[in-house]
């Protein structure tokens, strides 16, 4: 029973992780190939924390929450297809103390593969809510290279790179919160796909 309703709890925004990574890839990848901005006279390089950033800037946020809306929806259907479910390992928990160990055990396992066949009902959308937020994101690759190239220039630095590229960088190398000033004068939403128009 502990078992199933951890799996049912486990379906929470998909994967907070595979935020980070999905913004992460995209704005590191913007980076890597934007060129160097000459802006001063005075070398230097500065960082960009994305991870920080996509917690703070309004764009990342307008993603995050209609990509939350639509797990959500996910979830609650999950829940009410595990409903049964739910109630024969409850009954099954009941009838514990009067089972043989291995009776028990061959019980559950059957339940929790039928939770297991549930879930990968619903892989499909999973995956094309994640294709939603990646073409959503997109959508704002010229506003987040520009707020790069204006962040450079403001902080009179001709190299920026994301910090998960740098060993060691001095508190007054990261420039993420002016990165994000700049980004929400740019763009704070971004067109969010309906994920159950999208192929796949």
């Amino acid at each position: 029973m502990k078992k199933l309703t951890k799996n049912i709890s486990k379906i929470k925004p998909i994967c907070a992780n595979k935020k980070v990574r999905l913004a992460g890839c995209l704005l590191a990848g913007i980076i890597v190939l934007s060129w160097a901005w000459c802006v001063t006279t005075r070398p230097g390089v500065g960082v960009i924390d994305f991870a920080v950033a996509q917690g703070k800037a309004k764009v990342y946020q307008s993603v995050i929450q209609e990509q939350k809306k639509y797990e959500e929806q996910i979830r609650v259907r999950i829940v009410a297809d595990s409903g049964d479910i739910e109630k024969e390992a409850a009954e099954l928990e009941k009838k514990k103390a009067s089972m043989k160990p291995e009776e028990y055990q061959k019980k559950m396992m059957s339940l929790q593969n039928r939770m297991m066949v549930i879930q990968e009902k619903y892989r499909p959308a999973i995956e094309r809510i994640m294709a939603a937020s990646q073409i959503a994101l997109k959508g704002a690759e010229k506003e987040i290279a520009k707020a790069v190239e204006q962040t450079a220039r403001q902080k009179g630095v001709k190299v920026l790179l994301p910090v998960t590229s740098v060993l060691y960088a001095d508190k007054k190398a990261d420039m993420t919160d002016a990165f994000v000033k700049n980004l929400d004068k740019l763009v704070q939403t971004v067109s969010y796909p309906d994920p159950a128009k999208l192929g796949g």
